[in-house]
């Protein structure tokens, strides 16, 4: 008697959020399994556009909502596909899992940053009761039904990031570890964004997802990567160095931050990115060069502090 062959494993597929009300600059991942999952949920204020992808595909149930990290873009719209789908259970790194309860320290944290735009950029993110987030960590399994989905420590971006490997179909949901790309360019740039931002960290977690060798990686700005994960990895590599050492070289002449920020344009006109106007302006609007270069900075003060202490 033959047996049955088993019935194929759906992958990630990218919902794209709108974020901006821009096309393919930020996805929030659905697994359709037996017990459906939606990697990363967008904004407060992309929530609609979410359901839009959710409805399209006939998702009626979410079994669980993964965040690879806490920043709005990726997790402020948690609550509110929480309340939406309310017999899901949201998992997030355990650093961070009280954030999601009362998310008012860390929206003052945002608006330090994005100032008088937040909200309209954003949205405002709802508080999720305690009792419906599972803390996790490096390793921790999440159950899809007929497959595990399987948490992997990637700081560097923020300290409390993890990517994701579904063990079945071989596919690797990075947030924002390996840096954004644009669909239709080759061109990938690195997140480096406040407040905790560490080069080490983020070149480690890279050269871990390389030695993963997942089937496929899956960025959240925006889509399943370009080339195939070794190509990926390889290049993140090298741009997140490249960034690295021009934002050093040109802070050590740089009069202020305005001028380090002209200076770095100036860099990455001339040589850093060669990309067209048109590529450079999407580039900019989902992960800007000044928020880059924030984050190496505040990275490169906490170690003057250090050296300074020691």
């Amino acid at each position: 008697m033959t047996a049955e062959p088993l019935p194929k494993q759906a992958g990630p597929v990218a919902l794209d959020t709108l974020m901006f009300d821009l096309s393919e600059s930020t996805a929030s991942y659905l697994i359709d399994a037996p017990r459906p999952t939606l990697v990363d949920v967008g904004s407060a204020s992309t929530f609609n556009a979410v359901m839009t992808g959710l409805n399209a595909r006939d998702i009626d149930h979410i079994d669980s909502i993964v965040l690879t990290h806490i920043h709005f873009d990726h997790a402020g719209g948690a609550g509110h596909l929480a309340e939406r789908f309310p017999q899901a259970t949201v998992y997030i790194h355990e650093r961070v899992a009280k954030h999601l309860t009362d998310p008012g320290p860390l929206t003052e944290g945002v608006r330090s940053v994005w100032g008088e735009q937040t909200e309209r950029l954003f949205g405002l993110p709802r508080p999720i009761p305690a009792e419906r987030i599972q803390p996790i960590s490096d390793g921790d399994l999440i159950d899809l039904g007929d497959r595990k989905l399987r948490a992997i420590s990637t700081p560097g971006h923020t300290r409390a990031h993890l990517s994701f490997l579904d063990e079945g179909t071989g596919a690797a949901i990075c947030g924002d570890a390996l840096g954004i790309q644009i669909p239709g360019s080759a061109v990938m740039r690195p997140a480096t964004p406040p407040a905790d931002f560490s080069f080490p960290d983020a070149v480690n977690s890279i050269e871990l997802l390389r030695d993963l060798h997942a089937a496929s990686l899956h960025v959240a700005h925006f889509g399943p990567a370009l080339t195939d994960p070794q190509t990926t990895c390889d290049r993140a590599l090298e741009v997140l160095r490249k960034w690295h050492e021009a934002f050093l070289s040109e802070r050590e002449y740089a009069e202020n931050d305005e001028d380090l920020l002209r200076r770095f344009h100036c860099s990455l006109e001339a040589s850093l990115e060669p990309v067209s106007p048109v590529v450079r302006r999407r580039l900019e609007t989902v992960n800007p060069a000044w928020l880059n270069i924030s984050g190496m900075t505040m990275e490169a003060d906490r170690l003057a502090r250090g050296r300074l202490a020691a």
